[in-house]
């Protein structure tokens, strides 16, 4: 027979069990979560957004799940939101999390159910989500038959063309240098053409500086022409009488190609003179005095003759100190 004891210990043992589920099943009604799509259906490559949504009591402590890069093996986890809190009444609270999800391949997929655990002042335990189907659909596939259409032209905008301009600019550039300097180096020192003049070249600019001292420019305040004029007659001269390109040369070139050819200084100390005072008047803006002018082309005739071509002799390189040729040429 069964003792009264052993009656009551089966009796306490009931009352147990019994309070323990009324405890599960009240914790079960204060604690839920919910798991769901914002569609069921998506193309291959679209972002869907799980959503996740826990009411619980104030007192309770919920451990979301640990979610990495992926839900499952082919379900990419894109985008985690922070899980967000609010209150919806007194003593109670809301926890949300959004999830944005991916899927490169077709076909229908399950996100599995999601673990939460809670604790609370009577018990510990684990909530999951229902699981949840959706549909992954490959993009459409046009059949129709359409022409083909050629490149779609974009007009050109001034950035795309700034680097080309400035490309051309520079080679441009480059290209007129090099001639330039083409040009001057093969052209130096080379002898002008061996045409012999129809007149002898002291003749020439002896005439030449006749008529400058007719027209008088310094006098009519035109000193800087005046000066043009005779560095340019000096100049031709040198050419016809000594096979020297000194249109092309400077003033420093000039005396450095004459002065081989002078057994005296005093006819290349006079030119000198002549041609320094003319570039200061041409490019420093010097103004001499009228009697300074008029000995100039004095200077310029005396030169001249000094350096003639002897009129017994074939013309050819000669020094430039020699008898001079009187000039006709008045003052």
């Amino acid at each position: 027979m069964v003792s009264s004891k052993q009656i009551m210990i089966k009796s306490n043992c009931l009352i147990a069990l019994a309070f323990l589920f009324t405890v599960l099943a009240a914790s079960g009604q204060d604690i839920s979560v919910h798991a769901m799509m914002d569609t069921s259906r998506a193309m291959i490559g679209d972002q869907l957004k799980l959503i996740i949504r826990l009411e619980k009591p104030d007192e309770t402590t919920v451990i979301f799940p640990a979610l990495q890069d992926t839900l499952t093996e082919k379900i990419e986890i894109i985008r985690k939101s922070p899980i967000d809190t609010s209150r919806i009444d007194a003593g109670r609270t809301v926890l949300s999390q959004d999830l944005l999800i991916t899927v490169f391949d077709t076909g229908f997929f399950e996100i599995p159910p999601l673990s939460f655990a809670f604790q609370n002042e009577q018990l510990s335990d684990t909530l999951r989500t229902t699981p949840l189907y959706f549909e992954i659909i490959s993009l459409p596939v046009d059949t129709a038959i359409r022409d083909i259409r050629a490149n779609l032209k974009t007009p050109i905008n001034a950035a795309e063309i700034y680097p080309f301009a400035l490309g051309v600019i520079a080679l441009v550039l480059i290209a007129l240098i090099l001639v330039y300097w083409i040009r001057k180096w093969t052209r130096k020192g080379k002898a002008v053409s061996d045409e012999i003049p129809a007149e002898p070249a002291d003749i020439i600019a002896l005439r030449e500086l006749a008529l400058l001292r007719e027209d008088k420019p310094w006098a009519n305040k035109q000193v800087k022409l005046y000066y043009i004029r005779l560095t340019e007659i000096l100049r031709q001269y040198i050419e016809r009488r000594f096979r020297i390109m000194a249109l092309e040369q400077t003033t420093d070139e000039i005396l450095a190609s004459l002065k081989p050819s002078a057994n005296g200084e005093t006819s290349l100390k006079r030119l000198s003179r002549i041609l320094k005072l003319a570039d200061l008047v041409k490019f420093a803006k010097v103004i001499p005095d009228p009697e300074e002018n008029a000995m100039q082309l004095d200077e310029a005739v005396a030169f001249v003759n000094s350096t003639a071509q002897p009129k017994d002799t074939p013309e050819q390189e000669d020094s430039l100190d020699h008898d001079p040729v009187q000039s006709n040429v008045e003052s």
